[in-house]
């Protein structure tokens, strides 16, 4: 059910960051595909969040955190309810920074996006952050899937979290974190709280050469990816020992088809939306893959992207 005229002159008055009514996921995810969200609000601080978050609570209404918008999958019928998006107070970097020998801790706020942060370790001599520079998506994101590339992952740089509630701040530290491949289950069931902000562990290094490193990596993803086009990322993730982009293409299913949703022919773990894709589109082609990849090679594939609905 829609938010009433009642819920919204409330949350109105609970929140000082913007609001946009009815406001159409497709334009807030890099798969460019989503009907309206009742509203989006777009927060200013941890006193914001914790604010609405009372709000959601107390009104019985349903929120989801929108990052980047990668690795999500929109439904056509758009969501009941509020999407929550941390604004510049959520994007800060560097703060409370802590000099080693060989090391520097920092924290930095989980609304800025892994390729600025990665950009700014490479400025600032600060190594292990150079695998980041091209996922899409948020350090708060990167930190809930454990995001990775290259052979490396947010469980190699992160410290602690910070996860903020309706009521409270917790810090988590890495002991507690439980990072695995694309999960971090600290977070998991953890429903109705928020990573605000994540302290990490970088190597100090030669500004030049991570910059350089970076350039690379960046260079083999354009490469190998489906570069600049309207996808979510990887939409299966890999099987123990296996690559699901490979397990794909070996069942012969690259530039297969459905609607405007098409397995991509640069990579076949990439499904594109080849102008006016529908989710429908995009859930019926991944289940089609699913299927003719057990058919074919007898491993069934496990979807990365999640739905929001």
């Amino acid at each position: 059910m829609a938010l009433s005229s009642s819920q919204k002159a409330v949350l109105t008055g609970a929140v000082r960051g913007k609001i946009r009514w009815d406001a159409p996921l497709s334009e807030f995810t890099t798969y460019r595909i989503g009907g309206p969200a009742d509203a989006l609000v777009t927060l200013l601080d941890v006193e914001d969040l914790q604010e609405l978050l009372k709000l959601c609570l107390s009104q019985q209404l349903r929120w989801k955190l929108l990052g980047w918008g990668a690795n999500i999958l929109a439904a056509d019928e758009g969501f009941r309810g509020i999407i929550i998006v941390l604004g510049d107070g959520f994007k800060y970097i560097g703060r409370d920074r802590q000099e080693g020998e060989e090391s520097t801790l920092v924290k930095n706020g989980a609304g800025v996006s892994l390729a600025k942060l990665s950009s700014w370790c490479g400025d600032n001599g600060l190594s292990g952050f150079e695998f980041a520079s091209g996922i899409p998506g948020t350090l708060g994101g990167g930190v809930a899937m454990n995001a990775g590339a290259w052979g490396r992952s947010m469980a190699d740089v992160v410290v602690e979290i910070e996860l903020v509630d309706h009521e409270k701040i917790e810090i988590i530290n890495e002991e507690h974190l439980g990072f695995s491949y694309r999960t971090c289950r600290a977070l998991v069931g953890r429903n109705h709280s928020v990573v605000t902000g994540v302290t990490m562990c970088f190597k100090k290094g030669d500004p030049e050469q991570i910059r350089e490193t970076i350039k690379t990596l960046k260079e083999k993803r354009q490469q190998r990816q489906p570069y600049g086009k309207p996808t979510c990322g990887s939409v299966f993730k890999n099987p123990e020992g296996a690559s699901a982009g490979r397990l794909i293409d070996e069942a012969g299913l690259k530039g297969l088809r459905i609607g405007d949703a098409e397995v991509s022919r640069t990579h076949a773990n990439f499904i594109e939306n080849r102008g006016k894709a529908t989710a429908r589109d995009v859930q019926a082609l991944m289940d089609e893959i699913r299927n003719k990849v057990l058919q074919n090679s007898g491993v069934e594939l496990i979807p990365e992207v999640q739905l929001l609905s």
